[in-house]
């Protein structure tokens, strides 16, 4: 998906592609499209958050339009076989869940008479900041709230460049726009609404674009989103020099076989039906229906998306886990290696000290020792306990090399003039008897 249009304010051409027909040049869409296109840097998307008034009064920021061009193709996508080399791990499922919820969306406010869109989301990935971009459609902020909150509370640009800058500037929409591949953010105060851009390349600000914005969305002569029924009634400033005319609709030219609308009764039948053909495939997709009714459709829709939502929150937490235990397991294994590679060291060290005792040894005796032996396979476990006198760990020590075992691990302990020595070794096929090796063992310590 190069080109996501993406209208909340329209009600023929809301999920659509740059082949369709091209908007009026006044058309909210179009400068949006200018606005970012016009541009020598790469931004992603645009969105036009407009300005309403809730039950109580209170000003508020909902979506009105907006424009996604995409990433370039350096950027990571979320691929359904592979995934580039990154932080992030293929989940199975993860681009399903994002699939189902666009089609969804696709199926409440999309026109797919002209082009199958079920078809191109499921032979296309969703990349990161394109789902950033759609899941925006479902937000809206309070003066102060968010990033564009704060840009109509203030009236003054924001303009956040960086990973450091967006994890910093305590919000959570910015931390959002991070995580989801975003490294420049900004939102452009205007006289009904904000303007907010992102891209995920590093751009620094330029004065000469929120200066063409303000020209673009700031002008004295207003007009009004073009649109076949609006749900807004916020006035957009019109573009310069523009000769007043009757707002065109938006939408699809008529295809050969269909009569263009002959009055205003004729456009509502048609509006009409293409609304319940729409309501007709969003059943289809809802899973469950509680009643029949559109609004409790809407309703059942707007749950299961956000069960959705939920289940991809939930896969990029198990995602998370499984980095964890991959970290912690590597981390286990280099532990026993060195581990390893310390008592191999250890035992080298001490063979040289042993054959200096080993005429003392020789000439000592077993007497106080007591050998306790269990076989554990190929390995033996070896607990000695005798008189910290003539030097019981060297004489155990030399015993066992003599007998031609290997040493895995060794540890010895001293209280109360007791010795205690633990060691583990491996023993030939002939002396696997418990028995059998504690008779060796004594033989060799008694000689």
């Amino acid at each position: 998906m190069d080109e996501l249009i993406i209208s909340s304010s329209s009600s023929s051409s809301l999920v659509s592609f740059t082949q369709e027909t091209t908007p009026p040049p006044s058309t909210l869409q179009q400068r949006l499209q200018f606005v970012i296109q016009s541009q020598q840097e790469w931004w992603a998307y645009a969105i036009f958050w407009q300005t309403s008034n809730d039950e109580h009064g209170r000003l508020f920021l909902s979506w009105g339009d907006g424009h996604f061009q995409g990433v370039k193709d350096t950027s990571p996508r979320l691929s359904a076989n592979n995934i580039p080399n990154n932080d992030n791990m293929n989940i199975p499922g993860l681009n399903n869940e994002r699939r189902k919820v666009m089609k969804g969306i696709q199926a409440l406010i999309g026109d797919n008479h002209d082009i199958d869109m079920s078809t191109m989301i499921d032979n296309t990935d969703i990349s990161d900041a394109e789902w950033f971009y759609v899941m925006s459609l479902t937000r809206s902020f309070t003066a102060g709230e968010g990033i564009p909150g704060k840009a109509l509370s203030t009236g003054s640009l924001v303009w956040l460049t960086g990973a450091h800058e967006l994890q910093f500037y305590n919000c959570e929409r910015a931390r959002e726009a991070q995580m989801h591949g975003i490294e420049t953010m900004v939102c452009i105060p205007t006289s009904c609404g904000v303007l907010e851009i992102g891209s995920s390349e590093m751009i620094r600000e330029n004065w000469g674009l929120v200066q063409q914005v303000k020209s673009l969305f700031g002008g004295a002569q207003s007009s009004y989103v073009d649109s076949e029924h609006s749900d807004s009634d916020c006035p957009l400033l019109a573009m310069n020099n523009m000769e007043k005319r009757t707002p065109k609709k938006r939408g699809r030219k008529p295809g050969l076989g269909r009569e263009t609308p002959l009055n205003h009764v004729e456009a509502e039948r048609q509006r009409r039906e293409k609304l319940n053909h729409r309501f007709y495939a969003l059943r289809a997709v809802v899973p469950n229906v509680s009643r029949m009714d559109k609004a409790s459709l809407l309703s059942d829709a707007v749950s299961y998306i956000n069960e959705l939502k939920a289940k991809i929150e939930d896969l990029e937490s198990q995602l998370q886990r499984e980095c964890k235990k991959v970290k912690v397991e590597m981390v286990d294994a280099t532990d026993n290696q060195s581990t390893t590679t310390s008592v191999d060291q250890t035992t080298t060290t001490t063979r040289p000290s042993s054959n200096s005792s080993s005429p003392t040894a020789a000439g000592g005796a077993s007497g106080g020792l007591e050998l306790d032996i269990k076989i554990m396979g190929n390995d033996a476990v070896i607990r000695a306990q005798s008189e910290n006198v003539n030097f019981p760990g060297a004489r155990l020590m030399i015993a066992l090399r003599d007998l031609e075992f290997q040493i895995h691990h060794a540890s010895m302990s001293c209280v109360n003039e007791i010795m205690l020595q633990d060691i583990v070794v491996s023993v030939p096929e002939g002396l696997r008897t418990e028995e059998g090796l504690k008779s060796a063992v004594l033989r060799r310590l008694e000689q």
